[in-house]
């Protein structure tokens, strides 16, 4: 009877310790929008996340750069914001208090499948081993992470982590522009008091020469939940593919943004809601056809057109071969002949393109009136061409935004 006890006591006290350690896959920590926005986005992108916190979520403050664009999570905060005053609040009438933010944040974190929340999780110690991350809370539970988001105030657990002395969570992330390629990386839009066209770049959220270390929350005035959205596509595309942050994907992941409708560069003229979005958010993040900078603000003009002089060199960096193209082409602005000549060449189609894009021209490209080759096209017609039947997007970059080959 006695060995039987002994043999039970074994298992319940093998047991209960099996229940103190969890694995998973993305560990995110903090109570921030950003944390917030990077477990969300984490768990979408099928990837099991565990968000914890010291407290128990019971405020959240948005601020102004949060809710500067309707898009994104916080597009999905407005929705769930709706449902829980159950259509009763307009979402431009909803007042999103620290409470009632964190209010709409709960109800829809439990809606959100492979995600877990552990609430009054106090880290006690942090560490980096050869391939995860291992973290020991107070109580004794032990956590291991293949990759940690860090979406606390001032990269707190960073430091914890021993980081503290990293230049990168001491100060705001370069906010990308067109003199600096790594707008080709962006992974979020930041709106700043001074430039809305400012852009958030992998490297920002990255620490180097540390693996599967990922900042959601980079400081200065950027819009967080952008920044966490995006933190937290980047850990769960390592974790999905089973990689680290040493050997990212970056075009796969900002497509995976762009599907959860977030955006990676800010054009003031062109509707969130436009049916082009994505191939204007691929053909602006090539740098394929540059928008127009004023007063910080980045226009992209789509009803102007555009010379052969304006895709030179742009479309030399991509397509080597086309600045043959363009030495036999020098007419001022481009008609769909130009444009459909320019794309044979360099995509080596033939001539049934022609007929591929007649048929498709007001139904699958959404473009407006007819398919008329003399037209001059403008600069959305284009950039809606060379999207579909060039894809420049497609062309990988590394972290600094220089073209792969």
């Amino acid at each position: 009877m006695i060995k039987y006890l002994i043999i039970l006591l074994s298992v319940l006290g093998g047991q209960n310790l099996l229940a103190q350690k969890i694995k998973t896959g993305v560990l995110v920590v903090g109570s921030t929008p950003a944390a917030l926005a990077a477990a969300i986005q984490s768990a979408n992108s099928g990837v099991k996340t565990l968000l914890i916190d010291a407290g128990k979520f019971e405020s959240i403050t948005l601020s102004e750069y949060d809710k500067f664009a309707n898009i994104g999570i916080y597009a999905g905060l407005l929705k769930h914001a709706d449902s829980l005053q159950k259509g009763g609040t307009k979402k431009s009438e909803h007042v999103f208090t620290p409470s009632f933010t964190a209010g709409v944040f709960k109800a829809w974190i439990d809606t959100v499948k492979n995600l877990t929340v552990l609430k009054d999780a106090s880290i006690k110690k942090i560490k980096k081993s050869s391939k995860d991350w291992e973290v020991s809370l107070a109580g004794g539970k032990e956590l291991r992470a293949d990759i940690l988001v860090d979406g606390t105030l001032n990269y707190a657990i960073a430091k914890l982590a021993g980081l503290a002395s990293k230049s990168q969570m001491e100060s705001p992330p370069v906010k990308a522009n067109y003199s600096d390629k790594k707008y080709r990386t962006s992974v979020g839009i930041s709106a700043t008091s001074g430039s809305p066209f400012a852009t958030v770049p992998v490297s920002s959220l990255l620490v180097p020469d540390i693996e599967n270390l990922v900042l959601a929350g980079p400081m200065g005035g950027i819009s967080s939940l952008h920044s966490g959205q995006g933190a937290g596509t980047i850990a769960a595309y390592c974790v999905f593919f089973k990689t680290s942050t040493k050997n990212l994907n970056i075009r796969a992941i900002q497509s995976e943004l762009l599907t959860y409708k977030s955006r990676l560069i800010r054009f003031q003229d062109i509707n969130d809601n436009d049916s082009s979005m994505v191939a204007l958010q691929h053909i602006g993040v090539t740098g394929i056809l540059k928008a127009a900078e004023t007063n910080g603000k980045l226009y992209f003009n789509p009803e102007k057109t555009v010379s052969t002089e304006d895709l030179k060199l742009p479309f030399r960096e991509y397509y080597s071969r086309s600045q043959i193209w363009f030495l036999d082409n020098k007419a001022g602005k481009i008609t769909l002949e130009n444009a459909l000549s320019l794309i044979k060449f360099v995509g080596s189609r033939a001539g049934e393109l022609d007929k591929e894009v007649q048929k498709s021209w007001n139904k699958s490209l959404k473009l407006k009136g007819d398919f008329d080759l003399k037209r001059v096209l403008t600069r959305k017609e284009k950039a809606i061409l060379f999207d579909t039947y060039l894809q420049p997007f497609s062309v990988a970059v590394d972290i600094e935004g220089n073209i792969k080959r």
